[in-house]
């Protein structure tokens, strides 16, 4: 898989990778399907409530019915793997429609997805190297009829095995992939070997999704092949598309008659884009079935609403500010660097958390979450106004009678984007603005409408912006070089180091957990005094859900991918 994606959402979903995600609103990403909890209030910051979903089993719940939700963005590319096609809205979709082969319950533990990977990877020894081996379903199909097979790994790895300047594959992430020497069959046709150049650890961070060998045939297919069709057919799970209608931005589910798993209980999956401020009517109308409430205004406006239940977990994303180092205003560390000693995260957790009886520790790293005990603060500076002025004053700027520093008379101004209509992102920007015009700074907004975040974040056509890394894993480990690397596609900020690139790559070859663990955290707090990318915080994860909806909602790691065909209606419900 993939290892983290983005918001507001970017996403990546099959590997360990992040999710790219647009941030800030009350339409954040992130729900789920394993794990308890049914309807809860609140989550505690320590995760002990971790789960929301109302969970029930498949006899409890009706056969057919419909689950509509809003999806913020919409994706330029379908294939979920490609950098443009790493949206964590987007890759919602895919939970339902393409391989996962493991389960997460909600705080972290794998199992494996049995309908496609039969028991955990087998780690061993031999002739001196790593060799991992998989056992897949024999029943495992892609919708082609294609086993799902050897041929799936070696295609996974081909498209993961370098970065887009070397292999030509626009994919999210390489790490693990580029460790591997060979894949190739077993003893029996289910059985996949394995073998690593270099160890890597922990070998269920990679191999967490799988791609059609059709997909991963060239760069040019991997590429460009989805960039405007979905291609049901070259992919496999209790779902499969029904209709895509690209000028409403709907993608449409059914049933797979392929699937050979648990019959799914939904007769349909209904996915809409849809702009904030249309959310929460549609919600209160019966047009959609879920919608995020994360934050004050949300929750007022959805009061009232029939059947209302609303439910609260950790999320697993980490709001930061993404400053693109390429940009003209941006190129200057310095100016980096005075923009974060203006910013006071604080008082932004304020204006964002309103209302919404939720307090939780800082966010000083974008690698491990709060409740999580391995994170740590890596942090470079601090929040001081006049240590951004004296930043700049050190560096040669001058400030001006309006107190803008300005240097060979071209004054310090930065774009600053937002996407979307909702009245917090709008209130966050209006903070943000203020902070930095404190130190000196002017800050110019830049708004956009929601579904301009694909094409803005493929373009690179921003200065800095605030979005969330959504995670696939409980481990970073994956993410690491996919955000941080400098020849990382997912890295938008720019910034690295020939070095720390090579400290990142060796990472899978430490076996000992507690010192990988170390080593990421010390790496991390070496590359944000690059100021490329500055963690904000975690924050709650809040659904307004139609009652009687079951095993889907926030959830903490099981959220990541929810088992779509267990997701239903009670039997009684009065909408489904």
């Amino acid at each position: 898989m993939k290892s983290r994606t983005t918001n507001l959402a970017l996403a990546a979903c099959m590997s360990a990778a992040l999710v790219l995600s647009g941030c800030a609103s009350g339409g954040d990403s992130g729900e789920g399907g394993s794990g308890g909890g049914g309807n809860a209030t609140g989550a505690a910051q320590d995760g002990s409530d971790i789960a929301a979903t109302n969970a029930q089993d498949r006899s409890a719940l009706e056969e057919g019915g419909v689950f509509t939700r809003d999806i913020s963005d919409w994706t330029t590319n379908f294939n979920g793997w490609h950098v443009d096609g790493n949206l964590a809205e987007y890759n919602r979709v895919l939970d339902a429609t393409d391989p996962i082969l493991y389960n997460w319950s909600a705080d972290g533990e794998m199992s494996p997805r049995t309908e496609f990977l039969t028991e955990m990877p087998k780690v061993e020894e031999k002739d001196g190297k790593q060799v991992i081996t998989f056992k897949m379903n024999p029943k495992a199909k892609w919708n082609d009829d294609t086993p799902i097979d050897y041929t799936a790994f070696e295609a996974t790895w081909k498209a993961h095995a370098q970065t887009v300047d070397k292999g030509g594959y626009n994919n999210v992430a390489t790490t693990g992939y580029e460790n591997i020497e060979s894949v190739v069959q077993g003893e029996t046709p289910n059985e996949v070997v394995v073998t690593m150049k270099t160890p890597y650890y922990p070998p269920t961070e990679f191999f967490q999704g799988l791609i059609h060998p059709k997909l991963g045939a060239s760069p040019k297919a991997f590429n460009e092949l989805m960039k405007t069709e979905f291609h049901p057919e070259l992919r496999s799970g209790p779902f499969t598309l029904d209709t895509i209608d690209q000028q409403s931005k709907t993608i449409v589910l059914k049933p797979n008659d392929k699937w050979w798993g648990e019959k799914p209980l939904l007769s349909k999956i209904v996915f809409r884009q849809m702009e904030d401020s249309a959310t929460i009517p549609a919600f209160k109308n019966g047009e959609i079935d879920a919608t995020r409430v994360g934050n004050k205004a949300r929750l007022a406006q959805v009061k009232g609403a029939t059947d209302l239940e609303v439910r609260t977990a950790p999320r697993l994303t980490t709001n930061v500010f993404l400053f693109n180092a390429k940009a003209d205003s941006l190129k200057d560390i310095n100016v980096r660097k005075a923009i974060w000693q203006s910013i006071n995260r604080e008082e932004i957790k304020q204006v964002r958390f309103n209302g919404m009886d939720w307090k939780e520790k800082p966010a000083n790293s974008a690698l491990y979450f709060n409740f999580q005990p391995e994170t740590a603060d890596n942090m470079p500076v601090e929040f001081s106004p006049e240590d951004a002025k004296k930043t700049l004053k050190d560096a040669g700027y001058t400030e001006g009678s309006d107190g803008i520093f300005a240097k060979d008379g071209k004054k310090v101004s930065v774009k600053y984007t937002t996407f979307g209509d909702d009245p917090m992102t709008t209130a966050l920007a209006q903070t943000v603005q203020k902070q930095v015009k404190a130190g000196g700074i002017d800050l110019a907004l830049d708004i956009r409408p929601a579904a301009a975040f694909g094409p803005t974040m493929e373009k690179r056509d921003f200065g800095f912006l605030a979005m969330g890394w959504s995670s696939n894993s409980s481990s970073p480990l994956t993410s690491v070089c996919q955000t941080m690397c400098s020849d990382s596609g997912s890295n938008y900020s720019t910034v690295g180091t020939p070095e720390l690139d090579k400290r990142m790559k060796a990472l899978g070859g430490i076996e000992d957990q507690a010192e990988q663990t170390a080593e990421m955290n010390a790496i991390e707090k070496e590359w944000l005094q690059l100021y490329g990318q500055m963690p904000l915080f975690n924050g709650p994860e809040m659904w307004a859900v139609r009652k009687g909806l079951a095993n889907w909602g926030p959830a903490a790691f099981g959220s990541m991918h929810p088992q779509w065909e267990n997701v239903g209606w009670v039997k009684g419900s009065s909408h489904k």
